[in-house]
């Protein structure tokens, strides 16, 4: 398998760790915590819970949601107010996309090479904003 075909491939609850390489603090921040994509209507709705481990700082709770939605060959990503944010390709061991944010720019690449364990790298730069954030998946 090249990786995940469907967006159904995804349905359930994963456990992530991320790092945030923050350039222009000069820090690393840590996070952890659980990812769960669910349907609904039409689309899946996916949650994430995390804990912040920023250094010298209290652990700090996040939430964040997406929406997933089926496209051919693909799953386009929307942010919670249905604003489109990018795309991920299926049916391949990695995935790139590109996300304009003006001023910001934001660089996406998937890895499913060791699917069902899988990552996303987030490469962002801006006036205000130089970092690479790196979140591993695994199953639940």
């Amino acid at each position: 398998m090249n990786g995940p075909e469907r967006i159904e491939d995804f349905e359930g609850d994963w456990h992530l760790t991320r790092a945030i390489d923050d350039r222009l603090a000069g820090q690393v921040l840590r996070a952890e915590g659980v990812a769960t994509l669910r349907r609904g209507d039409g689309q899946f709705v996916y949650d994430e819970e995390v804990a912040l481990h920023i250094p010298g700082q209290q652990t700090l709770r996040g939430t964040r949601r997406y929406l997933w939605r089926p496209a051919p060959g693909r799953i386009a990503i929307h942010f919670e107010d249905g604003r489109f944010f990018h795309n991920l390709t299926l049916g391949q061991s990695a995935s790139e996309d590109h996300h304009d944010c003006a001023p910001d720019s934001y660089d996406a690449a998937y890895d499913f090479a060791r699917w069902p364990c899988w990552s996303v790298r987030w490469s962002v730069s801006g006036p205000r904003k130089s970092y690479e954030m790196r979140t591993e998946f695994s199953p639940r």
